[in-house]
């Protein structure tokens, strides 16, 4: 998605296919497992807002309404125009929020960010997420948010918070707390939510107990001898390319940003290629398309497509997009046209899981 700067993690809601790219701001990636949950996986506590109600995430920033609060008084107190925030909510300049309710802040208004808690693992909330949703679609893992970049949803018609929380294997309850929900749970066409983030310390007190749990006792006469195998060389662990797995280029143009995961905060999760505005923009691959949706930084509308063997692709900067939620579509098609801009660009990411991984190896 982060798709999908991490958080959406994927992972994208991958829950976390997960936030898009750490250079492109803003984005997570809903989760993919459309099918219910067999246990909600435990979550952290959404974190303290600061003396004005802010909480500073790493590519973001949400306000929590007090109780009085209106939206004028919301947006002075960050020292942005009231008109600017009803918009980027999309919300009347007179609605009046209730108490705890989240609002999406459109510009950073300075602040210290999350911080992660001591021992919090990425790979065991995933573990976790994944062994909820009963192995994910198509045994993808699902993406997974961080403490200090969770995912977000951007909530579309006929949705409830129940079908979000269970779209990303979390309880409602939870959904509810960390976005403010009111007692009817209502939730509206266009609003942003907060995906709760997985409480790993939880996981690991989950997973040690059943662990400890002692195997039935065997009658030894029943137990055959086994062989003591010979020592094997160690495997790589490294993913190789599956044959099947052949992407062509969204576009015709020039690389003008490679992949570079390692570049810390300026880091590249995918590769952007120059082109005219209007260059169409075609499917790497065969695949399911899994999100049409706005990121709130520089990506524009993205179009994620779900792949065989657990891998996604994620276009970002298009325009006129000629696909929905749930279409098939075949390797080359097109979905849409670069959008217009100054410089155009379209942004392309590969990713498996959680993980954004290099398309050179599969193009």
């Amino acid at each position: 998605m982060a798709f999908s700067r991490r958080i959406i993690r994927l992972t994208t809601a991958l829950v976390a296919v997960g936030a898009l790219s750490a250079c492109e701001t803003g984005f997570e990636i809903p989760g993919l497992n459309l099918t219910a949950p067999q246990a909600a996986t435990p979550a952290i506590d959404r974190p303290a807002p600061d003396s004005r109600g802010v909480i500073t995430y790493e590519t973001y920033q949400v306000m929590v309404a007090r109780s009085g609060d209106t939206l004028v008084s919301m947006a002075q107190r960050v020292g942005i125009a009231p008109e600017v925030l009803a918009r980027h909510n999309g919300l009347p300049i007179s609605y009046v929020p209730r108490a705890g309710e989240l609002l999406a802040l459109p510009k950073n208004v300075g602040g210290s960010v999350v911080a992660s808690p001591s021992g919090w693992s990425p790979e065991i909330a995933a573990t976790a997420i994944n062994n909820a949703a009963g192995g994910g679609i198509g045994g993808s893992t699902p993406s997974v948010g961080t403490p200090n970049e969770p995912l977000r949803h951007r909530v579309e018609a006929g949705e409830t918070a129940y079908s979000i929380a269970r779209l990303y294997n979390v309880s409602v309850t939870a959904l509810a707390s960390w976005n403010g929900l009111g007692p009817d749970l209502t939730v509206r066409i266009g609003q942003e939510l907060l995906i709760p983030v997985a409480d790993t310390d939880q996981i690991v007190v989950n997973t040690a107990t059943a662990t400890a749990t002692p195997a039935p006792a065997v009658t030894p006469a029943t137990v055959a001898p086994t062989p003591t195998p010979a020592p094997q060389p160690a495997a790589t662990p490294t993913p190789a390319p599956v044959s099947s797995a052949v992407f062509l280029p969204p576009v015709n143009g020039s690389i003008i940003r490679g992949f570079n995961p390692e570049a810390g905060r300026n880091k590249s999760e995918g590769i952007d290629y120059s082109v005219p505005a209007g260059t169409p923009v075609k499917a790497a691959a065969d695949g399911t398309v899994a999100l049409v949706s706005e990121s709130n930084g520089s990506l524009g509308t993205i179009v994620l497509l779900r792949h065989a063997n657990g891998l996604m692709t994620i276009y970002g900067r298009i325009d006129k997009v000629t696909v929905a939620k749930g279409d098939t579509v075949k390797q080359g098609q097109t979905i849409g046209v670069a959008a217009a801009s100054d410089n155009p660009s379209v942004h392309f990411e590969v990713r498996r899981g959680t993980e954004a991984i290099d398309p050179a190896p599969y193009m």
